[in-house]
C-alpha cells in the first residue's frame, strides 16, 4: 500500500478565495484533520463506517452488508463531482489520512447560490469535536469559494447530536416535516436548518 504524505499545514492569512469551478479538487486543512477527495482505495474505510448501524440509523439508509455497495457509493460520488452536482469530502486525521468520515454537499443550485451538507464519521471518533471541525471548514469554504448563500441540512428529531452540531453553528431551525420517514418501525419527524452566509459572518466577527 502506498503511504500518504502528511500534509503540510495551511500558510496562514494565505487562504484563497478563487471561485471553485470543479478543475481542481479542494483540499481542506484544519488543526487536526485533513479534508481530501474520496478514491477507490476508501471502498474498505467507508464499508466500516457505514455498516454500523448506530452511524447510518438515523438519516443514511440501512446499514451496509456488502463491500460492493461502499464500492458502488465511491463510483457514485466520483461520477457526481466529474459532472459538476455534487462536491463531497473524506475526513482524515492529519497524522493518518485514513477515511474516518464524510462530509459534503447533496446538491449546489448555482441559480439560487444554495446547498444543503450531510455527514457521518466513524463511532469510535464521536464526542471529539472533529465533525465540528470538519463542518466549519466546509462551511468556510462553501461561503466563500463556492459563493453560497444558504446552506441547508436536516436530520431526525431524534438524532440529538446532529441536532446539537448545527445549532451549536449557528443553523436555524426552520420547520419541521412530522412523521416523514419509516425507520425501524417507527416514524421519524425530520428537522429542517438552514445557515445564511450573513449569520455566518457576523458568527465570525463575534468570535474574531
Amino acid at each position: 500500500m502506498t503511504q500518504m504524505k502528511t500534509p503540510e499545514p495551511n500558510p496562514p492569512n494565505q487562504t484563497t478565495t478563487k471561485p471553485f469551478d470543479f478543475s481542481t479538487f479542494p483540499t481542506l486543512n484544519t488543526q487536526r484533520l485533513h479534508l481530501r477527495q474520496i478514491v477507490p482505495g476508501d471502498a474498505h474505510a467507508i464499508f466500516k463506517l457505514r455498516s454500523d448501524y448506530e452511524v447510518t440509523k438515523y438519516n443514511i439508509g440501512p446499514a451496509y452488508t456488502r463491500l460492493s455497495q461502499a464500492q458502488r457509493l465511491v463510483k457514485s460520488v466520483s461520477d457526481a463531482y466529474n459532472n459538476h452536482r455534487e462536491l463531497r469530502w473524506a475526513i482524515a486525521l492529519r497524522t493518518d489520512l485514513t477515511l474516518i468520515g464524510m462530509v459534503g454537499f447533496n446538491y449546489w443550485d448555482r441559480i439560487d447560490n444554495r446547498g444543503s451538507i450531510g455527514f457521518d464519521l466513524r463511532r469510535d471518533y464521536w464526542r471529539r469535536g472533529i465533525m465540528r471541525e470538519a463542518v466549519t471548514a466546509v462551511l468556510d469554504f462553501a461561503f466563500t469559494r463556492m459563493a453560497l448563500n444558504r446552506i441547508e441540512a436536516d436530520t431526525s428529531s431524534h438524532n440529538a447530536a446532529s441536532v446539537g452540531l448545527l445549532q451549536n453553528l449557528g443553523f436555524q431551525q426552520e420547520g419541521i416535516q412530522r412523521e416523514q420517514y419509516l425507520e425501524d418501525g417507527i416514524y421519524h419527524d425530520l428537522r429542517l436548518f438552514a445557515l445564511l452566509k450573513r449569520e455566518w459572518q457576523k458568527n465570525l466577527d463575534t468570535f474574531n
